[in-house]
């Protein structure tokens, strides 16, 4: 006996043919679907006695009369009109009944894809599209009013206070549908289902292998990892693609690591974003803080946002707390009875209480003063024109001036003001911790611990310690290999154009990047013309590489092929 089953062809034949394995039963898909829409009832005609509605049909013997038959029937003619043939033939109500709705929608959608655009313009040259203070100085918007001369409807659509589809939110999603688009393209054209990250990457390195001398991301252990990360891939295939870890992240992650690290810094910042989301994310309490703030503190700044992710206004959000220390303790005695979330209302007691102690006023004056160091050093280093021994330099000197204020007359002098603070906003005065004696297991000889003597002494321990963390994390993570071989390479050409001694750097460019220069005689001429170029013009006392590659860049062509 011949068992009969499904034929896949006849998909090819009735479209809206639908195939349950499972159950191996077959149903009309628009049939179900416009009963399961409600634009079809079941108690209308006799949709209860389809097979192909309720129940599913498995009688393959007949099944091709039966497709015909279905397909003609008054029930399936009907589930089609509501699904298919009504909405391809008729518009959209707003457009029949008003012709400047139509023309509106035209505008919109003209105004959404010169979004599309500008977002896809800045992502492909490489350029930030927001900013780190007022959103509307970004290059994204800056971009779109710059496009509006052109396109007049634009302005309006900027002036729109919602729908404007510009947030940031929507910005990444934008970015996002465009890097999926990419990857469908290049999984198109190379035949494959799914393609990963590192194949990607070799498929770059098979187009552009000679031209990788170097690669820059963040500490992320994907991209940086010393094993499997990005980083460690392409240096295997290229030896001279020199990884440099992100100067702006790794100043991140040198004060973050400070942060972690200090358990009233810690505390304090953790503290400063619970009071930024109470503030900021409830308009109510924000107008009564700007209105107490109008009464108490006129002339101090406003009250700055922690934001985790922006890496310069981690001081400023300190500083606007200390300022406005005052108004928000009248805040939270405004609002802490009136409210009626009891979770909301434990978040507003708990801060206030933190607030009366000593230790969070003495971490956030500590945090604002070692923040602001790192805070400008970030705004330093983000420079376009910033070169590799420049940030060193400038990561050295914030260094040796995080030194000089690691001595008791610095903290003398920082003691007072956290005193005098203290006494201004009648915050608790600081206390010796009760003295505990450590675990058995963790004591070590027979010798009693140490206790602190003065609360001072207690502080200042912790000043110290805080100023080693962020002196050691700079240090270790501004030590990098990929710093050394910028260094020699940028020394190099420095050391060429001052006709000084350069045969050290020399032999290491030669060294790292030895497939590039098989000719070592030919560059040392090079470097050697290089030297009488610059010995006759006015930088020729302190050249600069800026110096270097507007001179070079100004040389014809017969000129620049001889260095």
């Amino acid at each position: 006996m011949v068992k009969r089953s499904f034929n896949r062809n006849w998909f090819s034949n009735w479209h809206w043919l639908h195939y349950d394995s499972s159950q191996d039963l077959s149903f009309c898909h628009t049939c179900v679907k416009a009963v399961n829409e409600g634009k079809l009832s079941l108690a209308s005609g006799n949709i209860k006695d389809s097979p192909f509605v309720c129940g599913g049909f498995s009688n393959w013997k007949d099944a091709t009369v039966a497709f015909a038959r279905h397909e003609q029937t008054t029930t399936h003619k009907k589930a089609v009109e509501v699904l298919v043939t009504i909405p391809e033939t008729t518009r959209d109500i707003g457009e029949m009944l008003s012709t400047a709705h139509a023309e509106g929608k035209k505008i919109s959608g003209q105004c959404l894809v010169t979004i599309a655009e500008n977002i896809r313009f800045l992502a492909r040259q490489g350029i930030a599209l927001r900013g780190d203070e007022d959103e509307k100085d970004s290059n994204f918007i800056q971009l779109l009013h710059l496009l509006a001369i052109k396109q007049p409807e634009l302005i309006n659509w900027m002036q729109q206070k919602t729908s404007k589809y510009t947030s940031a939110q929507i910005q990444n999603e934008l970015l996002s549908i465009m890097g999926s688009s990419v990857v469908r393209d290049i999984a198109a054209k190379s035949k494959m289902q799914s393609i990963s990250v590192s194949w990607l990457m070799k498929l770059l390195m098979l187009q552009t292998k000679s031209r990788w001398w170097g690669q820059c991301y963040d500490g992320a252990a994907n991209m940086a990892g010393h094993r499997n990360g990005v980083a460690a891939q392409i240096l295997a295939e290229e030896s001279r693609a020199t990884y440099t870890h992100c100067y702006g992240h790794a100043l991140n992650l040198a004060a973050s690591d400070m942060v972690k690290k200090n358990k009233i810094l810690r505390d304090t910042l953790d503290t400063v974003f619970e009071i930024s989301k109470l503030v900021k994310f409830s308009p109510k309490r924000e107008a009564i803080f700007n209105r107490l703030k109008s009464e108490l503190a006129p002339s101090t700044p406003g009250f700055r946002t922690l934001c985790p992710t922006r890496w310069t206004v981690r001081a400023l959000s300190l500083q606007s707390v200390i300022d406005n220390y005052e108004v928000l303790n009248a805040l939270w005695d405004t609002v802490k009875d009136s409210v009626t979330d009891s979770e909301v209302r434990a978040r507003i007691i708990g801060i206030e209480a933190t607030m009366s102690r000593f230790d969070f006023l003495f971490g956030a004056v500590l945090g604002e003063r070692l923040l602001k160091h790192t805070d400008n050093l970030s705004r330093t280093l983000q420079s376009p024109a910033l070169t590799a021994s420049e940030a060193q330099q400038c990561a050295m000197l914030h260094c040796e001036t995080l030194c000089m204020m690691r001595s008791s007359e610095s903290f003398d002098l920082f003691w007072e003001r956290v005193i005098l603070l203290q006494e201004k906003y009648g915050v608790q005065e600081p206390l010796l911790p009760r003295k505990r004696k450590a675990p058995t297991h963790l004591e070590v000889g027979s010798s009693t611990g140490y206790f602190h003597i003065t609360v001072k002494e207690l502080y200042r321990q912790q000043y110290f310690e805080c100023l080693d963390l962020v002196i050691s994390a700079v240090r270790e993570r501004f030590d990098q290999p990929g710093y050394a071989v910028l260094l020699n390479l940028e020394s190099l050409l420095l050391k060429a154009a001052k006709k000084e001694e350069y045969s050290e750097e020399l032999h290491f460019v030669l060294k790292h990047y030895h497939d590039d220069f098989a000719d070592a005689s030919r560059l040392e001429t090079q470097l050697e013309l290089l030297g009488v170029m610059f010995s006759s013009t006015t930088e020729k006392l302190n050249p600069t590489l800026d110096t270097v590659k507007y001179h070079v860049s100004s040389l014809s062509l017969a000129q620049r092929a001889s260095i």
